[in-house]
């Protein structure tokens, strides 16, 4: 009887010893998560700011978020985050933005704040954009600023483009009568109804496509095929007939490593709307 309860004895303490092992190495991880830092970053990486008429003074927040670290989210006390206007900016305080400050503060018990900037909108370029460019710099306490987002770009646009309307390609086939639509869904944004796509069974076919306008700089920024391929394109305004040229490379994939499926950059395959 004592064999057996030695035995026994044998076998139940070393599962004992293990189990006190990994509820001891449970305990030192969570109190890792627990004293992992605060990160800090900016929600979004940019805005679009458009106005074509003095209104006066307009007031915008950017959002400046708790991103991550520690067991939780909510911040236990106030974290006061410092930010500055990086020199890579072209606007001008004073000019088309004021700021209120250098610093704000996410309050404790909360998850983000916001930094004030005032757009003045009579003194946008109404030749070219500008930028604001914010970097978040440090914090009053452990919390640690986003090496990847750490800084927020605010593009002011004070020119204005129009190309809503009706439009003839010769490129488009038959299905699409040759025409297409230009829709405005937002300042100097707009979508157009078909762009020349060569399928790989069904010949070419009408895709619609999304482009922007800021102060000539027209570029392709989405389509309707895929968002398993991209696109990447740009655009030309002939301003003496209102015709659009669009040259574009469709991407196999996600990214320009995944290799071009379909090569439209060149004027030769260049793309033009012509406006009816």
């Amino acid at each position: 009887m004592k064999k057996s309860n030695t035995l026994f004895l044998l076998l139940v303490l070393p599962l004992l010893c293990l189990s006190c092992l990994v509820d001891d190495e449970d305990d030192k991880g969570l109190q890792g998560i627990d004293t992992n830092p605060y990160i800090i970053g900016f929600q979004s990486t940019s805005t679009l700011e458009s106005y074509f008429q003095d209104i006066g003074a307009i007031n915008i927040d950017i959002p400046v978020s708790v991103l991550g670290g520690n067991s939780g989210i909510v911040t236990p006390s106030n974290t006061v985050v410092n930010y500055t206007v990086s020199p890579a900016s072209t606007a001008t305080e004073g000019n088309e933005f004021t700021l209120t400050g250098s610093s704000f503060t996410i309050a404790a018990g909360t998850t983000f704040s916001n930094i004030p900037v005032q757009i003045n909108t009579g003194s946008l370029d109404p030749d070219q954009p500008t930028t604001l460019i914010l970097k978040l710099t440090s914090t009053n306490n452990s919390s640690v600023v986003s090496a990847i987002r750490d800084t927020y770009t605010i593009t002011f646009v004070g020119c204005q483009s129009n190309h809503a309307g009706e439009y003839t390609n010769p490129d488009l086939p038959s299905g699409a009568s040759g025409q297409a639509t230009i829709t405005q869904t937002a300042p100097n944004t707009y979508t157009a109804s078909a762009i020349p796509y060569l399928g790989t069974s069904q010949g070419t076919v009408p895709i619609e496509f999304s482009f922007t306008n800021v102060c000539g700089d027209i570029n392709i920024t989405s389509w309707a095929l895929s968002s398993d391929f991209l696109i990447i394109g740009t655009g030309e305004l002939d301003e003496t007939t209102g015709s659009l040229t669009f040259k574009y490379t469709l991407y196999n994939g996600t990214s320009i490593s995944d290799g071009i499926l379909f090569d439209f950059s060149s004027n030769a395959d260049a793309s033009t709307y012509t406006p009816l």
